[in-house]
């Protein structure tokens, strides 16, 4: 099976940029060479001594799953399934390190007492797909660099944040094609998401699908940020429906040629945007237009932006949209970064007229950020200090001051 064409475009880009920051072919070469027993098999051993193998003479029925879905899936590589004694309904793949391993998929028991048996074939091609996708073995390297992702750069933290969500939308494709049946799909999706079992309620696929729809239009109209490692339901769940309906999983099904699918695509796009939301409040655009436009003032009021401070406005835009640096090159090449400026500042005081206080210690610490003081700069600090945010000199040196003591290092050699 050509694996590629299942990939959402803009997860298999992430994948692409991410394996690149982080040198992953040097990664893996250390990673593998680090290991003090090329022969032996941590996973395999801490597996098959504290967890239940499934074989074939042990659990025929859970195996010839298993097995199924990986026919489904033309996934020929070896795996080894395990079923783990945990309460928490959950199911995950590791990559194997060496081409003589086996990967492993383990499943959580509270997850096999919950799932009938369809359920449990989404859930496994799920995980399939995250090995044939190469996207577990992505997440190996990324854990390795960063053991506590939450330590990681924010810069970081955003690109893989969502690349852990596009990768699940992915993932859940091959889950589909395991078994064809959107609400069975549905149905686990909800048993993943709340831990009930779906005999307790009055559970029906196509009205659970219409209440998906009037949620997707509350997130559409309220773009705010959703902290969690999967992408919200309504979005997976209408991301796997557009597949369903799709020419791309037509083609698949029926074993012709699949080329791409430009209208799936574009529509997954629109739901893929709900993910890309970094902001908590509308007052969030804002703020990262006055960061982005300020800091371009900041930095070119000595004549001269230099590279530690576009990466330190970049650093701070961060903190508001997932691609930095692709917001600051649009910000300063617009040619109205003045504009944007005033607007920026206008609607955040009308909002929230202390937050003066924070914008001017940004930018006293864009003047700074180079370790260097110049006249310019902090002439431009009074200017906007006094006739922007209407405060007194006085008070703006007092500003200033306080920062300097706080943060400013002296360059060595200047």
């Amino acid at each position: 099976m050509n694996y590629d064409v299942l990939r959402i475009a803009m997860e298999e880009q992430l994948s692409t940029d991410l394996y690149n920051l982080f040198n992953g072919e040097l990664i893996e070469k250390i990673i593998r060479e680090a290991r003090i027993e090329q022969e032996h098999d941590e996973i395999k051993t801490m597996l098959e001594g504290h967890s239940f193998k499934i074989t074939d003479k042990l659990a025929p029925s859970i195996h010839t799953i298993c097995r199924e879905v990986q026919k489904a899936l033309h996934f020929d590589e070896e795996i080894d399934y395990y079923i783990s004694n945990s309460p928490h309904i959950n199911c995950f793949a590791h990559p194997r390190l060496e081409d003589n391993q086996s990967h492993k998929i383990i499943i959580n028991s509270a997850l096999l007492e919950r799932f009938d048996d369809d359920e449990l074939r989404f859930v496994v091609g799920h995980e399939v797909g995250h090995l044939a996708s190469k996207n577990a073995f992505l997440k190996k390297i990324l854990l390795f660099v960063f053991p506590d992702l939450n330590r990681a750069p924010i810069l970081f933290q955003n690109k893989i944040s969502l690349w852990d969500k596009l990768s699940e939308l992915t993932a859940d494709r091959y889950g589909f094609l395991a078994i064809p049946n959107l609400a069975k799909c549905i149905s686990a999706f909800i048993k993943l998401s709340s831990g009930m079992n779906t005999s307790r309620i009055s559970f029906d696929a196509m009205t659970y699908l219409k209440e998906m729809e009037t949620l997707l239009l509350y997130f559409k109209e309220h773009p705010y940020a959703v902290m969690t490692s999967h992408p919200i339901n309504p979005v997976r769940i209408k991301c796997l429906q557009l597949f369903a309906d799709s020419r791309l999983y037509a083609g698949l099904s029926s074993r012709t040629k699949s080329a791409g699918d430009e209208k799936l695509a574009a529509k997954i796009q629109e739901l893929v945007e709900i993910l890309m939301v970094r902001g908590t409040s509308d007052l969030d655009l804002h703020r990262a237009h006055f960061i982005a436009a300020a800091g371009i003032l900041m930095s070119g009021a000595d004549k001269e932006m230099n590279l530690r401070e576009v990466e330190s406005i970049i650093n701070v835009l961060a903190q508001f949209t997932i691609f930095p640096k692709d917001f600051f090159d649009h910000i300063l090449s617009s040619g109205e970064v003045s504009q944007l400026f005033q607007q920026a500042v206008t609607n955040i005081l009308q909002r929230n007229p202390g937050e003066r206080y924070s914008m001017l210690e940004y930018l006293i610490g864009m003047a700074l950020s180079d370790n260097q003081i110049y006249s310019a700069e902090l002439d431009l600090v009074f200017h906007i200090g006094e006739n922007v945010f209407g405060m007194t000199r006085k008070e703006v040196a007092q500003i200033i001051g306080a920062v300097i003591q706080k943060t400013f290092v002296p360059r060595i050699i200047a």
